[in-house]
C-alpha cells in the first residue's frame, strides 16, 4: 500500500510544484491581481495562465477584486509551500520519505496547509450567499491541497512500512 501511495504522492508534489512555483508565478509576473481586476477586457485575457485565472474568477468571484489576505494566502502557497513541493519530491523520489526529520518537517507544513486551507475555505462558504462562489468547485479545486496533505500524513503515520524483524541469525 505505501509504494502505490507513494506513487500516488509524487504526481501531487509534482502538480504543487508546477502550480507553485511555474503557474503562480507566471500569473503574478504576467498579468497579476490587478490585470484580474480588470476583467476579460485587461491584461490576463492576454494569456493562458491569465485566462484560466479569469475562468477561477468566474468560480470564485472574490478574485476578480482580491482583497489582500486572499493575495497572501495564495503567494505564500508559492513562496513557501513551493520549496516544501520541490524538496517532498526529491525526498519521495529518493525513498527518504520514512526519516525522523522530513515526518517532522511534513507534519509542521501540513498543519500551516490545514489552517490555511480551513480559513479559506470557511470564508468561501460564509460569504457565499454574497459572493455567489460556486462552492462545489471551490470545495474540489482547493480540495486537491487538502487530498495531498492528507494523503501525506496518511503515507508518514498509517502506512509506514514495519521494520524488518531481526533474527536470531543477525
Amino acid at each position: 500500500m505505501s509504494r502505490v501511495l507513494d506513487r500516488v504522492l509524487i504526481g501531487l508534489f509534482a502538480f504543487a510544484a508546477f502550480t507553485a512555483l511555474v503557474y503562480m508565478p507566471l500569473f503574478l509576473l504576467g498579468c497579476g491581481w490587478e490585470g484580474l481586476a480588470q476583467g476579460p477586457q485587461g491584461e490576463c485575457s492576454r494569456s493562458a495562465v491569465g485566462r484560466a485565472w479569469l475562468g477561477y474568477a468566474q468560480v470564485e468571484p472574490i478574485y476578480a477584486e482580491a482583497p489582500l489576505w486572499l493575495r497572501l494566502l495564495n503567494e505564500l502557497d508559492t513562496w513557501f509551500f513551493g520549496w516544501f513541493y520541490l524538496l517532498s519530491l526529491a525526498v519521495f523520489l529518493r525513498r527518504r520519505q520514512d526519516g525522523a526529520r522530513y515526518r517532522s518537517l511534513a507534519t509542521f507544513m501540513s498543519g500551516m496547509m490545514a489552517y490555511a486551507m480551513f480559513f479559506y475555505l470557511t470564508q468561501a462558504t460564509l460569504s457565499w450567499p454574497e459572493s455567489g462562489a460556486k462552492l462545489g468547485q471551490v470545495y474540489a479545486y482547493n480540495g486537491l491541497w487538502l487530498l495531498l496533505f492528507t494523503l501525506l500524513l496518511a503515507r508518514l503515520y498509517l502506512f509506514r512500512p514495519r521494520p524488518a524483524l531481526e533474527t536470531a541469525h543477525g
